[in-house]
C-alpha cells in the first residue's frame, strides 16, 4: 500500500469502522506526528505494551490506514510502521443515508480519550491550571453565529489543531477534542411537532 499525498478523505466504511476504536485513534494520532518508526516507540509514545497494539495495527493496517514501512534491524529484526497520510479527515455525509452512526461512534471515541486524558492529568498537583501557561482546560459555550461570523469560527479550530499537530515537534504531549455543534432547537421542535400532525391526520 502507498502513502497518501497531501490530505485523506476517510469515507470507506471499513475505515469508519477501525477509527471508531479509541486505541486506533491514539495510535492514527501519535503516527501521523511520529512519521515511520518501530512499533517499540509508537508503544513508548502511548505508554502502552507492544503486544498490546498489534491487534489494532493489523485492524488499521487492513482498513488501508496504517501501512508497513520495512523493517529495522538491530538486535532484533523490528517491523517499520507509518499512517497512510498524515493529514487524515473524515467525510460527513448527514441524513438518514449517510454516515451518521460511524462519524458519532468516532466522536464518541474521540470524546472518552478526552476526558480519559483529563481525568488523569488533574490528578497531577503539577498541572498548570492558570495563567498563560494553563495546560488544562475544559470549556463549553454557546452562543448564536451569523453565515458571516461562522467562517472565522472554522478558521479558528483549524488553526488551532494546526498549532497542535507539530510533526516530531519539541516538549510535552498534548491533547485537544473539539466539537462544534449547531443547538437549533426550535427548528428540531418544529419537526417534531409537523410528525406527530402527519401521524395524526393519517
Amino acid at each position: 500500500m502507498k502513502r497518501f499525498s497531501g490530505s485523506h478523505l476517510v469515507q470507506d466504511r471499513k475505515q469508519l469502522a477501525a477509527l471508531a476504536s479509541a486505541v486506533r485513534q491514539e495510535i492514527v494520532d501519535a503516527l501521523s506526528q511520529m512519521g515511520t518508526v518501530p512499533v517499540s516507540e509508537l508503544a513508548a509514545t502511548l505508554g502502552r505494551p507492544a503486544d498490546a497494539l498489534y491487534y489494532h495495527l493489523h485492524a488499521l493496517k487492513k482498513a488501508g490506514l496504517v501501512v508497513h514501512a520495512g523493517y529495522r534491524e538491530g538486535v532484533r529484526k523490528e517491523e517499520l510502521i507509518h499512517v497512510a497520510s498524515s493529514d487524515l479527515k473524515l467525510l460527513y455525509k448527514p441524513g438518514k443515508g449517510g454516515n451518521s452512526k460511524q462519524i458519532i461512534a468516532i466522536a464518541g471515541s474521540m470524546l472518552r480519550l478526552g476526558i480519559r486524558d483529563f481525568g488523569q492529568a488533574i490528578q497531577d498537583e503539577g498541572v498548570s491550571v492558570t495563567g498563560p501557561g494553563r495546560e488544562l482546560w475544559a470549556l463549553r459555550r454557546t452562543g448564536r453565529l451569523t453565515a458571516e461570523e461562522l467562517p472565522s469560527v472554522n478558521r479558528a479550530i483549524e488553526e488551532l489543531a494546526r498549532t497542535v499537530a507539530k510533526p516530531n515537534g519539541k516538549g510535552r504531549l498534548y491533547g485537544i477534542t473539539i466539537l462544534l455543534t449547531p443547538l437549533d432547537h426550535r427548528a428540531r421542535k418544529n419537526r417534531q411537532k409537523a410528525g406527530s400532525q402527519k401521524g395524526t391526520n393519517q
